[in-house]
């Protein structure tokens, strides 16, 4: 029930602070008893004889208080002040419990305007701010009996101040208090109350030794927030007695980006397909453009006009081989902008690991060490003795690298990797089907991605065999002798093999060029796509999309001590949210998701991006911001107040105004009648 009446809250403490106060009257009231002091003069006149004859009755140390308008002026002055100290008003207020909840929405639907925006969405404080200075006017009248705490939630719950009933400390918690970008999650607040509130037993099962721990304290729960969060189901309220103080409108204007996505086509890797769904959470029909960027530049737009609560799927068509940043943007200012922008990445492929056995190549090295597979691929070269080593046996066994490359040698037993070998068949699984001899290239398979963009008929090959694989074999280059490049499957991993070396050696041991390859432009090329698609740098895929706030857990491929992770800001700059150490495992940690964004993990030594995230709001129930007329919290319906907690009207300082007019008065009878 609701009670309306004059309410006292006093301003001093302490008992001398009030003995001082009353003793001021008192003080004023002595000085008209006081005798007034008065030296012998000598006038020339006796202009002045009423006024002495008028000191003649302060001839005693006392004297009779006569009417003085100076005196009830100031006894008055000081009845005001005294008054005005215990801050007197007026405010209707529900019968209160004492102790009071308050629950602040700090979600992403708070940064929506409070009231109705303008055509230009543009509006006056947000809900956030009206939450928190309504706030902050019940703070102000709590009387020294009552204590309150404060409590935000987003997706998560902090307290921002236990119970107390010191203003001062709850006004520094409200001040601390901040929007976040994140979607709402009730439940945990609703428990950080209901530890008070709902003292719990020391037992669940209710035993002969299972005992209260504390008394139930009832307390007010004040919910500040609009409404846009799930149902609370599993929970009980318990003594907490709820209020839903509704922050917003139901009239509002808000368009949402609630997907967006990014992946390469299995056909043409070259090619990526990116799709997105808009949805129309506001009250009218609204209408906007659509525009998609690459790593910063404008690459396509499209239309978009939908009705209330109707979606439409957007897709577009892109072209780029490389590993990409992509952001869409709604061209249309609502009442939500973190919506209104999304974004998505693919990730790169990582840097491979490759071990390259040979007993010296410098055709195979130099192709092997160009700036742009040193971006893909990590290469360590070997000679074959260490195929005999321990080292090499753990190395084979536990798939440590991408891909082993053979140079004129073989395995004594297959590795658990993919291999590439030239100039040598890997196992007996393979075979030569023809004597050392020159050939002549006739065919390519340029379909295979190991020999895309590659022109090969130009090549001279002084030596050279026929190779046959096991079953199921496919010949990628076909000479005028057979099949000189062949793959084939094994236990899920895949041996290429070729058949003629690049260089191979005279009768005195020197090293010589067994064919022109290496000084053609296609050589380089060839082991681009050896190690993207043979090593796997070329399997790069979408990146995940996380929610503001959320911890990611990435793992990376390559082994790194520490990364840089960056945020990717407008006009293709980066932000630097610091370096995070690389765990066990190659797994890293990283916290600071807040803002919406492409974010990107960055080796520290080689500033070669090693991963991608991307950071979305990408939820329905937020962007719709319509405020809910009633929320359900553990089972009971709870309306929205018809105006909130009604705001206290203090008098104390109207008379503290009546003071300063009652000095100014005093001041003026007393200069009148020294006149």
């Amino acid at each position: 029930m609701n009670e309306s009446g004059m309410s006292w809250i006093p301003a001093l403490s302490g008992g001398w602070p009030w003995a001082v106060l009353a003793a001021v009257p008192l003080g004023i009231v002595l000085l008209y008893f006081l005798k007034l002091r008065r030296e012998p003069v000598e006038v020339p006149s006796t202009y002045l004889w009423s006024r002495t004859i008028e000191d003649l009755h302060v001839n005693s140390l006392l004297q009779r208080l006569r009417n003085s308008v100076l005196l009830f002026l100031q006894l008055l002055a000081v009845l005001l002040a005294a008054v005005a100290l215990f801050r007197p008003g007026m405010r209707g207020e529900a019968s209160s419990l004492g102790r009071m909840v308050f629950l602040l929405d700090t979600s992403a639907s708070m940064q929506a305007p409070a009231g109705s925006t303008n055509e230009a969405g543009q509006g006056g404080r947000t809900r956030f701010e009206e939450a928190r200075r309504q706030i902050g006017e019940r703070i102000d009248t709590m009387t020294d009996s009552e204590s309150a705490m404060l409590v935000t939630f987003s997706d998560r719950a902090e307290v921002m101040q236990a119970f107390t009933s010191d203003r001062n400390r709850l006004r520094d918690a409200l001040d601390r208090c901040d929007v976040s970008n994140r979607p709402t999650d009730i439940l945990g607040a609703l428990k950080a109350a209901d530890g008070l509130a709902n003292p719990r037993r020391t037992s669940e099962i209710g035993d002969v030794n299972d005992v209260q721990v504390a008394d139930a304290m009832p307390a007010e729960l004040l919910l500040y927030s609009d409404g846009n969060f799930a149902d609370v189901t599993q929970f009980s309220l318990g003594n907490l007695q709820p209020t839903y103080v509704a922050v917003g409108e139901s009239d509002v204007s808000n368009l949402a980006i609630v997907s967006f996505s990014a992946q390469r086509d299995l056909q043409n890797p070259n090619q990526i397909q990116v799709f997105a769904t808009i949805l129309n959470t506001g009250n009218a029909a609204r209408s906007t453009e659509a525009s998609l960027y690459l790593d910063q530049s404008l690459v396509d737009a499209a239309s978009v006009e939908l009705e209330p609560e109707e979606q439409t799927g957007l897709s577009f068509t892109i072209e780029s081989p490389d590993a990409v940043a992509l952001r869409l943007k709604l061209d249309r200012k609502d009442d939500l902008g973190i919506d209104n922008e999304a974004f998505a990445a693919l990730t790169p492929a990582g840097l491979v690991s490759v071990l390259v056995v040979t007993p010296g190549n410098r055709a195979l090295e130099l192709g092997l060490t160009t700036p742009k597979s040193q971006q893909i691929a990590s290469c360590e070269f070997v000679s074959p003795g260490y195929l005999d080593s321990d080292a090499y046996s753990k190395r084979a066994n536990a798939g440590k690298d991408d891909l082993i490359i053979f140079d004129r040698c073989r395995p004594k037993s297959m590795p658990m990797t993919n291999t590439f070998t030239m100039g040598e068949v890997p196992s007996d699984d393979w075979k030569w089907t023809s004597d050392p001899a020159s050939l002549t290239l006739i065919d390519i398979d340029r379909t295979h991605p190991v020999l895309r963009y590659l022109e090969l008929y130009s090549l001279l090959v002084f030596s050279g065999r026929s190779v046959e694989g096991p079953p199921g074999a496919l010949t990628l280059i076909e000479s005028d002798i057979g099949p000189t490049m062949s793959i084939a499957s094994r236990d899920g991993y895949q041996d290429l093999v070729l058949g003629f070396p690049l260089v191979s050696e005279d009768d005195s041991g020197e090293t010589q060029a067994n064919t022109n390859w290496y000084a053609e432009r296609s050589w380089p090329v060839f082991l681009f796509n050896v190690l993207r698609h043979m090593a796997g740098a070329a399997q790069s895929s979408a990146a995940p999309s996380y929610q503001p706030g959320q911890t990611v857990m990435t793992r990376l491929e390559n082994v790194l001590e520490k990364v840089e992770v960056k945020r990717e800001v407008r006009g293709g700059q980066s932000e630097s949210l610091g370096e995070q150490p690389v765990g066990a495992g190659g797994l890293v940690e990283v916290v600071e998701t807040s803002e919406p964004g492409n974010y990107q993990l960055v080796a520290a030594d080689t500033d070669q991006v090693v991963d991608r995230f991307a950071v979305n709001l990408f939820d329905a129930r937020e962007s719709r911001l319509a405020v809910q007329p009633k929320v359900e919290l553990g089972y009971e319906s709870v309306a929205a107040a018809d105006a909130g907690i009604e705001v206290r009207r203090e008098f104390w300082r109207w008379l503290l105004l009546a003071v300063l007019a009652l000095l100014v008065v005093e001041w003026w009878f007393y200069t009148r009648r020294l006149a």
